[in-house]
């Protein structure tokens, strides 16, 4: 008997961490510091309608170099995540298989997918979850 497929529900990460489009970029900064994440989904009314990611943030950022840290500051805390979030990005099923949901990172270049079941955001698939996952077959 051929061992069960796995599928995008048994290596997402559960529940990431969400920011909503009327937060601050200071705080979408601090966050992923913090949680050491890359991308973030962004809800309205528990509703997926963004994706924030590191690359983004880091070039929406006023450079120490030519501005000081209050103006930094500033800018940081009066953006809201909605001027530079992704709007409406590309999601995945939590039940799709796990082959299906790499050759879409690859052929996308993506470096992650939104998880959502019923409008609802149920986790992250990343390239990290997947070299994870890939670690444990080799290792098997």
């Amino acid at each position: 008997m051929a061992p069960k497929a796995r599928t995008v529900r048994d290596v997402m990460t559960r529940e990431p961490f969400v920011l909503e489009p009327e937060d601050s970029l200071m705080k979408a900064l601090e966050i992923m510091r913090l949680r050491g994440v890359r991308r973030v989904p962004i809800v309205l009314a528990g509703l997926l309608v963004g994706l924030l990611v590191e690359g983004d943030l880091k070039r929406a950022e006023p450079s120490t170099l030519s501005e000081s840290q209050d103006d930094f500051n500033r800018v940081m805390e009066e953006t809201p995540i909605s001027r530079i979030m992704i709007q409406n990005p590309m999601t995945i099923a939590p039940d799709t298989s796990l082959l299906e949901a790499a050759e879409t990172l690859h052929a996308t270049k993506y470096g992650a997918l939104p998880v959502v079941e019923d409008g609802k955001v149920v986790g992250i698939l990343t390239d990290n979850d997947l070299i994870r996952t890939l670690v444990e077959i080799l290792r098997a």
